[in-house]
């Protein structure tokens, strides 16, 4: 039973009692005069009479017709009966000029009880049709003129009563009606507060979003009777969000983003005021929802913080109905005590994912510290590009990255580092194809329906491609395959880029300035500067180890005859020819060096002096093919050979091959000159 039912039911229930003590009322008071002795005969038994038709009818009335009866009409119609009984108290006591006149008008001003303007009007009609008939029927067939006077002034009491019942019954009823109106907007005044306050409460306790979606939904569902809630919080569209329906699962929401602009959910953002949709199918495509969710009736409610719309509430029933005004305004005080606390979640939120997305920034920065460090522990181009393949790959959180690198003739550029499941990724002939290389800038390709994709990757997934620029000069490229959980931050990337690009430049440029300074320009051998390196280094070895090494020096015979015959540019041509030769002849372990114009030396490392002999006289026999193959260029050597032994240093080494050497000059050049060894001499060596 609602509140007004209520109301009424307790309003009819207090008529029912005002009336069934008036009837006893004037029923006693009737029999009470009856029983005065100045009552004459006549009048008494007119007095018992209406007593008695009062009691009657207060029996039958309030104790044997059940309280139903008649509805809303029983009030004026007991007290239209029981004007009838007081018009008969009327004519049994003496008509228009009985002395108990008061008692006619008792009933109409009962009629105030039921505070009803029409029950007045009705029973005042029935007591001026029949004063009038009574006094029509004293006046014209009693033929007693006399009574006119009489009569006519107690018919203007009589309507005077009435009129003045009529007013009290209206001012009552308008009253009431009032009170009632006032009554009905407290207690809703006071519901609203109480789901306010409950609501607020709930929230306040609240710890995560979804647990906010659950009190909200909770509050509607009890104050609205809804199926389901919908809460928007993505700006400025407002299409995604979350949904929780009857199984009190959370889920993620998306919404028709296509929408018109007249749709309910525009609307409610738009103009800052609640929609309420009776109907959806009347809407004409204006709500669109899964249809699993059912979305027959809702209200859109924007929940606004600081004048700014927030977020969006939608309730939705699985059945059409018509919203009231009280349901309109609950939804509204749901979605003001909701509007802080979604406002803080929402701010609370965004400072996490911006947290978030600092802390991974912290970590690719952290990442691109150990880049720095990584790159400066390779030792080679290969292993710069997979660290930096790896670094990047690991830093960015990429399922995959390759490194391409230029060639030093920037012919092509071809994969050398990769890490992740890296697509493979072919050479390319001429870097400039590239379109990253090209452009100069980051190149990216999400769709294959891109204006410009990479015509050397087919497209299979998103991937990104960024330029390795040094001094202004393209080195090589960084093909990267992200994913959704990948972080690409452009200006991070680009300093990874840089650091990339700088470290290959700054070992290309290092390691051309170490050949440049350890090679001999001419013939591509080393020099004096990598010798002393490199002897020192043998010689460390076989003093601590015991691994021998040899050392032959080598003369060029003729150079000055073909200098002089053929010009100094032939002569160049032989000490190249020579310098390849060695490169063919000896062990890819060995070091071939020139020290001076004609002046060249061998460094074997773990070699005896037999096999420095042998490789020497490979050299000498190889030269002078060469030399019979083109005269121009004809040239033989001379070579000493000498070897470590224990005891010996490396400087006494050398000069023990330049003896060697000097010896063979001596016997006629074209010739291989070596120590006799310890075990065969048994004593100091002697030349061979």
């Amino acid at each position: 039973m609602t509140a007004d039912q209520r109301a009424r039911s307790s309003y009819e229930r207090r008529v029912r009692v005002a009336s069934e003590i008036a009837s006893w009322g004037i029923g006693a008071a009737l029999l009470g005069t009856a029983a005065l002795p100045t009552t004459d005969p006549a009048s008494r038994i007119g007095l018992l009479a209406s007593s008695a038709l009062l009691f009657l009818f207060a029996t039958l009335w309030f104790h044997v017709f059940p309280d139903n009866w008649l509805g809303h009409s029983r009030f004026a119609v007991g007290t239209a009966t029981t004007q009838i009984i007081a018009a008969i108290l009327l004519v049994l006591t003496g008509g228009i000029d009985s002395r108990y006149f008061p008692f006619y008008v008792l009933p109409v001003l009962a009629t105030v009880f039921g505070m009803r303007i029409s029950g007045t009007l009705f029973t005042g009609t029935i007591a001026v049709v029949g004063f009038i008939a009574t006094m029509a029927g004293e006046i014209f067939l009693a033929r007693e003129p006399a009574m006119l006077d009489l009569g006519v002034i107690r018919f203007f009491a009589l309507v005077s009563v009435i009129a003045i019942a009529a007013l009290i019954s209206r001012t009552t009823q308008e009253t009431r009606s009032l009170l009632r109106q006032r009554t009905d907007e407290l207690a809703e005044q006071n519901v609203e507060l109480e789901v306010a306050r409950n609501t607020a409460l709930a929230l306040a306790r609240v710890r995560e979003l979804h647990e906010l979606v659950r009190v909200v939904y909770e509050a509607a569902k009890n104050s609205l009777a809804i199926d389901r809630l919908y809460l928007f919080a993505s700006q400025p569209d407002f299409t995604d969000g979350y949904t929780i329906g009857p199984t009190g699962t959370m889920e993620e929401f998306h919404a028709d983003p296509a929408l018109p602009e007249d749709a309910p959910r525009r609307r409610a953002v738009r103009e800052k005021r609640t929609v309420a949709v009776n109907d959806a199918r009347d809407e004409g495509g204006g709500v669109r929802v899964p249809t699993h969710h059912h979305f027959a009736a809702g209200l859109f409610v924007p929940l606004i913080q600081r004048s700014e719309v927030i977020g969006l509430m939608a309730v939705s029933s699985h059945e059409a109905r018509q919203w009231t005004a009280h349901e309109i305004r609950l939804a509204e005080v749901i979605g003001d005590a909701s509007a802080a606390a979604v406002a803080s979640f929402l701010a609370l939120e965004e400072v996490r994912a911006q947290s978030e997305r600092l802390e991974r920034r912290m970590k690719v920065l952290e990442s691109m510290d150990n880049l720095v460090d990584s790159l400066g522990l390779a030792t080679d181009e290969p292993s710069l590009a997979q660290t930096a393949a790896r670094s990047i790959q690991q830093g960015f959180h990429l399922p995959a990255a390759t490194v391409l690198f230029t060639d030093p003739s920037v012919a092509i550029l071809e994969p050398v580092g990769t890490a992740g499941k890296a697509t493979a990724h072919p050479v390319v002939n001429g870097p400039t194809s590239c379109p990253a290389i090209r452009s100069g800038r980051f190149f990216e390709v999400k769709s294959a329906e891109d204006p410009v994709v990479c015509p050397f990757m087919p497209f299979r997934s998103h991937y990104s491609c960024l330029p390795l620029v040094a001094g202004g000069d393209s080195v090589g490229a960084l093909f990267l395959e992200p994913d959704e959980e990948s972080l690409l931050d452009i200006a991070v990337l680009r300093a990874a880029a840089d650091r990339v690009a700088l470290s290959l430049a700054t070992r290309r440029v290092l390691e051309t300035a170490q050949r440049q300074a350890t090679t001999d320009g001419l013939t591509g051998l080393h020099n004096r500067h990598f010798l002393a390196e490199q002897i020192r280094l043998m010689h460390s070895l076989a003093a601590r180890h015991g691994q021998p090494y040899s050392v032959v020096a080598i003369d060029v015979d003729g150079l000055k005859r073909v200098n002089d015959t053929y010009g100094h540019e032939q002569g160049d041509l032989a000490l190249r020819g020579l310098a390849n030769t060695l490169r063919r002849t000896v062990r890819s372990s060995d070091v071939g060096v020139r020290t001076g114009g004609d002046e060249f030396l061998v460094l074997m490392p773990q070699s005896t002096l037999d096999e420095a002999r042998i490789a020497a006289e490979r050299v000498r026999e190889a030269v002078d093919v060469q030399g019979r193959a083109d005269p121009r260029i004809a040239i033989t050597v001379s070579a000493g050979v000498a070897s470590w032994r224990p005891g010996r240093s490396a400087e006494q080494v050398l000069e023990a091959a330049d003896l060697m050497l000097y010896a063979a000059k001596r016997a006629g050049k074209d010739r291989v000159m070596a120590e006799v060894s310890l075990a065969a001499a048994g004593g100091d060596p002697a030349a061979t």
